[in-house]
């Protein structure tokens, strides 16, 4: 079955994967070719603008996300917010720096989409304003630099950790791990979950056998009802995402909803194509 499950999505993922890019830079942040318009940034000159307090910094997630873990500057702004160009005008009256936009990062789509919405916004309105895109994400300068982040509104402490990698990593599955485990497994003992956002799906749904649930991190009290269901019914939470790096947002609720039994794959969607292609022999 799961030999079935590789072929089927590689023959799916080939329709969209014209982009298989050789480049080491395009390989690292493989959406930076989609928008070659964005002036980017990388995390150390990050660090060095906010040391120097010489940026404004909008955290484009949603606000569960956000709360989770955020520079300890940054406003939070949601792109897909029906207020996004209302509230970034209203932040730029007030802004006399050079804008940093960042989400989860690396394939996130959020912080490319809003730089892109922004520049728009200002051509649109007449104002000059530089906005950097900080594609590396929040996972990246939290852990290079913990102390310009808050967590659950606090600074990062012995008593506030950030998440340990080590207790992550006991939860999280390779593709191939977890491909296997939904084909070995009964489909009633464990519940598939997609918390992609709409826009950012390339498949619409990997595991294409499988019932799954599509809940966003943003619709929180969806997500806690449908988690506490799944601990109510004893089954294991398979969760994935676009690239494995919404793990912040999705831990904290994880224990607000106090499940123990779940698995994470790693690299998300991203990750399970590479996969996919290699075990087909593509």
């Amino acid at each position: 079955m799961s030999k079935l499950l590789t072929l089927i999505f590689s023959v799916s993922l080939l329709c969209f994967s014209a982009n298989v890019i050789a480049d080491d830079k395009l390989e690292q942040f493989p959406k930076r070719v989609f928008y070659p318009q964005l002036d980017y940034i990388d995390t150390q000159e990050l660090a060095i603008g906010l040391k120097e307090n010489k940026f404004d910094v909008i955290d484009v997630r949603d606000a569960t996300s956000f709360k989770a873990l955020h520079v300890k500057s940054a406003t939070n702004i949601f792109v897909k917010s029906e207020s996004f160009e209302k509230e970034i005008l209203d932040f730029v009256a007030k802004s006399n720096k050079p804008l940093v936009v960042y989400c989860n990062g690396i394939s996130c789509s959020k912080s490319y989409i809003a730089s892109s919405k922004m520049k728009e916004i200002f051509a649109n309105n007449k104002i000059t304003k530089t906005v950097r895109t900080y594609d590396s994400g929040i996972n990246a300068i939290a852990y290079a630099h913990n102390d310009m982040v808050l967590k659950n509104g606090k600074d990062v402490s012995k008593d506030n950790p950030l998440i340990a990698m080590d207790k992550i990593k006991k939860h999280t599955l390779s593709p191939a791990e977890f491909e296997n485990y939904i084909a070995e497994n009964n489909a009633d003992d464990y519940a598939i979950l997609d918390i992609r956002e709409r826009n950012e799906r390339i498949i619409f749904k990997i595991f294409m056998f499988q019932n799954e649930k599509k809940i966003a991190l943003n619709k929180k009290e969806k997500m806690i009802a449908f988690l506490n269901k799944v601990k109510q019914d004893n089954k294991t939470l398979m969760v994935y995402d676009v690239a494995g790096r919404q793990i912040f947002g999705l831990y904290e609720l994880l224990k607000i909803t106090g499940i123990k039994k779940w698995h994470y794959l790693e690299g998300g969607e991203f990750g399970y194509s590479k996969y996919s292609l290699r075990a087909a022999g593509l």
